[in-house]
């Protein structure tokens, strides 16, 4: 990646903490570097919850000018993180993200690998680059992204680092296992049903995906039928293949998930807090090209 281009860096759609922290954080690196880099978020869609808690810890998008739309100019360069596909104006020219596919794709400088959060892909082995600040959001990231280390995506050398990053800097670790939890308020029924929403295609079926994480599922379960229902309509109004509906119970850390088509829906339930982008969505991709398998071959 040369000097003198412009690159844009971009978190998902609908950015989550990781994502936002990870582009705040990566574009104060390669500013470092002398590059010409800005962290953009075009999105019109940004959880309240999320923009709040990052709020809370220093990082004020808003203030920072970070909400704005896409520029128009082609030539500028793309680094997408906390994701690995996206469309825009330009040139995707770099990748810095912790969902392993086994697609591999054609891109100049591509990071993909197993990983607590996109934010430990950054700062470890850059901490000299970073303030108590800047680490302690890198932690926080961490936290959310894996319901505090209680997720199948936890890698064992990241909370080795940050343990040792909050001996280092004294940071106060039970603070932010706290408010990694983020227990979802489940007061607005009709806004917790789209709660981290993903949109993804694979191949032509649209999926989309969202969650929620409560005290005890059997708390809630007339509010999830009503949800599951509501969702039903929402897959037939936007022509969905199906929307992927995840409960992580916080008291057990379990998973339930709900597979809901047009007409139907489907539940498979995991020992364990179970990671959407790590283990739940690519079975449902892997599912979608068994089913695609077998058209093809009643076809020939």
């Amino acid at each position: 990646m040369g000097e003198l281009k412009k690159y844009i860096i971009l978190g998902h759609e609908n950015p989550d903490v990781d994502s936002i922290v990870s582009g705040y954080l990566l574009e104060k690196l390669l500013l470092s570097k002398s590059f010409n880099v800005e962290f953009i978020i075009p999105d019109k869609r940004i959880e309240k919850d999320v923009v709040g808690l990052c709020k809370e810890f220093g990082l004020d998008i808003e203030k920072l000018g970070y909400l704005k739309d896409l520029p128009t100019n082609k030539d500028y360069h793309y680094i997408l993180v906390d994701h690995h596909d996206r469309i825009t104006p330009g040139l995707i020219t770099a990748v810095i993200d912790h969902h392993p596919t086994k697609t591999v794709l054609n891109i100049p400088w591509y990071q993909n690998v197993q990983s607590s959060s996109t934010t430990c892909l950054i700062c470890r082995g850059n901490e000299n680059y970073f303030n108590k600040s800047d680490i302690e959001l890198a932690i926080l990231a961490s936290m959310v992204d894996t319901a505090s280390f209680h997720s199948t995506k936890t890698c064992n050398s990241d909370v080795s680092w940050v343990k040792e990053m909050c001996q280092k800097y004294n940071i106060d670790y039970n603070r932010l296992y706290k408010k990694g939890l983020c227990l979802t308020d489940m007061s607005n029924i009709d806004e917790v049903k789209l709660n981290g929403l993903k949109k993804y295609n694979f191949e032509g079926n649209l999926v989309e995906s969202s969650y929620i994480q409560i005290e005890e599922i059997t708390n809630y379960s007339k509010k999830i039928t009503y949800i599951i229902d509501s969702l039903m309509n929402y897959v037939k109004e936007n022509n969905l293949k199906v929307f992927v509906f995840i409960v992580h119970d916080m008291k057990t850390f379990k998973t339930t998930v709900y597979n809901i088509t047009a007409n139907d829906y489907t539940v498979r339930y995991y020992n364990e807090y179970t990671s959407r982008g790590n283990n739940i969505i690519p079975e449902i991709e892997e599912e979608l090209k068994k089913e695609s398998n077998r058209r093809n071959l009643k076809v020939e």
